[in-house]
């Protein structure tokens, strides 16, 4: 199994709220926890984008496993999935943290701009 870096990152950011134009605002959470089979890597973690009245719009979390199936094909083995504004679930397969902070940014970018 490849080291993973970037989960320290990830670990500092436990706690940030980072705010954004248009009153929306990010809520991190990160922290260790044992490895299983639906978290290999070890990390629960929530990354939320939330509007200015609070509502969460976006989510990647895995706080729970996707039970059924989807769209995708069979329920996943892994938890990691991303809420939509919508409320459907989208799964999310985990590469490493710093991917996942990535794609999270990148999503709430497009999330932001296409709502303004």
């Amino acid at each position: 199994m490849d080291v993973d870096y970037t989960i320290a990152a990830l670990l500092d950011l436990d706690g940030v709220i980072i705010y954004q134009e248009a009153g929306y605002w990010i809520s991190i959470e990160a922290r260790m926890v044992k490895s299983s089979p639906q978290v290999p890597h070890g990390i629960k973690y929530s990354l939320t984008l939330h509007n200015f009245s609070g509502r969460r719009v976006l989510g990647m979390d895995n706080a729970h496993q996707i039970k059924k199936a989807t769209a995708y094909g069979k329920a996943p083995e892994q938890s990691d999935p991303i809420h939509k504004a919508n409320g459907s679930i989208v799964p999310y397969k985990f590469i490493n943290a710093g991917r996942l902070l990535e794609d999270f940014f990148v999503l709430a970018d497009a999330y932001m701009s296409e709502v303004h």
